[in-house]
């Protein structure tokens, strides 16, 4: 889920495909491939019906979502800030109860784990909250529906995948009205925890924008919301705290922030070329050193976490097949390395550095073990939770990943480092 006191930055390039539609806002990114001898390609068709199945549910909640008014609530606080909603619990139940049912993955992570939902008997209930008894019949008919595509889910094709799941990215932004900043992620990792396949999925736009891919079986698929005009000087950030490193990167480059909110509809906006670098800000960049290519310009950069492996899973595979690239940053800082996330089910984080990383209230797995205004870098591995994202990101957009292209920003970044490093959580 999105963190509002974190900040992240983003410089797209505009390249032809996906360049705005002169007649329409809403541009589709044909397969051309067959599923049927495609297993990757198949699941996420399927994982697309899927997110079809719960749209209508998800949009009929997010229009009559409560917050905190009494026995019919369909939101409440999570202990760490977020909102937590019925939601959120019903489609992460759905999907993983019941869409990947059977044994037919390895491991399968969803965010919402410690929830405990019924959807079979009423009332129906998600923890401590009751679902409403108007929405029981839509409920009880997106469950049908999620079963059904179930069964098409071959049962031995994905035994070696381990699922990532993301029911609401953005679900402060459901409880707030900010609906079209919401997505579902789904991520389908290897052995190795490389993200394979994914969808980032806008359930509560019209129409519902979405991305999708598997690089390896050359697919990409979506329908996505290009805009009919780009800004030229746009850096991607949130609406909170930017840190040091990311405020050197947008005072060196001449550009100007643009608030952004949830990690997938982030990385959504980076395939759409909703912020793009033009010919005119080329001159002002170059003698910034913050990216030296004129015709494939394009970056993700954060340094800071708040972030967690289920904003990653999805994401990442999305933007891989879609012809971008997306890594931890220290491995690229040091020697232009693209080293991925290990995105696998496990007790401890699998991407700890010892002595790198600063203990936050996001990240710690004990929150009473976080003082605030104490600098805390952390030793013990045990301290910070197995699934955050410890090792800042850096996104680079679908554009010819040429080594000069990739020398320049490194090197850039590296410049930026100097005086004001990055700080990772």
């Amino acid at each position: 889920m999105q963190i509002l006191s974190l900040a992240v930055v983003a410089v797209v390039s505009m390249t032809e495909a996906f360049a705005p539609v002169a007649l329409s806002s809403r541009r589709s990114v044909d397969s051309t491939l067959q599923a049927s001898d495609k297993p990757l390609t198949e699941l996420c068709e399927i994982t697309k019906e899927a997110c079809d199945a719960v749209q209508p549910m998800l949009n009929e909640l997010y229009s009559q979502i409560k917050i905190g008014t009494g026995v019919a609530d369909t939101a409440a606080f999570k202990s760490d800030a977020t909102f937590f909603t019925i939601a959120d619990g019903i489609v992460q139940h759905m999907f993983i109860e019941y869409l990947f049912a059977g044994d037919k993955f390895a491991e399968i992570v969803g965010e919402e784990d410690d929830s405990v939902v019924n959807i079979l008997e009423t009332p129906f209930t998600v923890d401590d909250l009751v679902v409403p008894d108007e929405f029981e019949e839509l409920v009880t008919e997106t469950l049908t529906k999620v079963q059904a595509l179930s069964s098409r889910i071959d049962a031995n094709a994905y035994k070696d995948l381990t699922v990532f799941v993301d029911p609401i990215d953005g679900t402060r932004e459901f409880a707030t009205g900010k609906g079209d900043k919401v997505t579902i992620l789904v991520g389908y990792n290897d052995p190795a925890g490389h993200p394979q396949a994914g969808i980032i999925y806008r359930p509560l736009t019209s129409p519902n924008y979405w991305a999708s891919g598997a690089k390896s079986e050359g697919f990409k698929d979506g329908v996505l919301d290009t805009p009919d005009e780009i800004n030229s000087k746009g850096l991607l950030i949130t609406d909170g705290k930017v840190s040091p490193f990311i405020m050197s990167t947008i005072e060196n480059s001449g550009m100007n922030m643009v608030p952004s909110l949830a990690s997938g509809n982030r990385v959504l906006m980076l395939v759409e070329g909703k912020v793009s670098l033009t010919h005119d800000m080329l001159w002002n960049v170059i003698r910034s050193q913050l990216i030296l290519s004129p015709l494939s310009a394009g970056a993700y950069i954060r340094d800071t976490g708040g972030f967690a492996k289920w904003d990653t899973s999805g994401p990442q595979a999305v933007l891989e097949a879609h012809g971008g690239v997306m890594a931890k940053l220290p491995e690229f800082l040091v020697d232009k390395s693209m080293v991925s996330y290990t995105h696998l089910k496990t007790p401890l984080n699998l991407d700890f550095c010892k002595m790198s990383v600063g203990l936050t209230l996001s990240n710690a797995k004990d929150k009473a073990m976080f003082i605030p205004g104490l600098d805390s870098i952390v030793k013990d591995v045990h301290l910070v939770k197995e699934y955050s994202c410890l090792q800042g990101l850096v996104a680079l957009a679908p554009t010819k990943m040429e080594a000069f292209y990739l020398n320049a920003i490194h090197s850039a970044m590296n410049n930026i480092k100097k005086k004001s490093p990055p700080t990772y959580t």
